[in-house]
């Protein structure tokens, strides 16, 4: 087991990797969307925890009808976003983050992902990347008209 230090730096060192990962794939951090989406609501993130290692299009809003609404804006053109990502991208109208908060989630999920486990994080990082890349792409071909939606 980990003391609180030991595991921060571990997790410090994982984000650095994947920094590092990102740029020699020609991708600095900060080029990514991200939470530059230009739709208040939304934020493309990445994580890794206890369920594993995920890339997501949040959807989050204090309140829910705002949220709701981003999301089906989203729902109408599945369709074009599940041919760019392909079908082990998962669609959650209510996704709670535990002891957090309920909010909307689009997102690839690699159960099992452990951050401990240094031995994979080069995989880790290759689905990170792999994964935004598609999603960020998709979220780019639907931005627009999400943008001139009424919420």
């Amino acid at each position: 087991m980990y003391t609180k230090d030991e595991a921060k730096a571990i997790k410090i060192g994982f984000w650095d990797g994947f920094k590092r990962f990102s740029k020699k794939k020609g991708r600095k951090m900060t080029s990514w969307v991200l939470k530059g989406t230009q739709i208040k609501e939304v934020q493309l993130k990445f994580d890794l925890n206890e369920k594993g290692a995920f890339v997501m299009l949040q959807i989050d809003s204090k309140l829910d009808t705002n949220r709701l609404s981003v999301f089906e804006s989203f729902e109408k053109y599945k369709l074009v976003i599940d041919e760019t990502c392909g079908p082990e991208l998962k669609w959650e109208r209510d996704y709670l983050i535990e002891g957090f908060k309920e909010v909307s989630m689009i997102y690839f999920q690699l159960p099992g992902a452990i951050v401990y486990k240094k031995e994979e994080w080069e995989t880790y990082y290759q689905f990170l990347f792999e994964k935004m890349s598609i999603l960020e792409e998709a979220y780019l071909d639907v931005k627009e008209v999400i943008q001139n939606s009424s919420f």
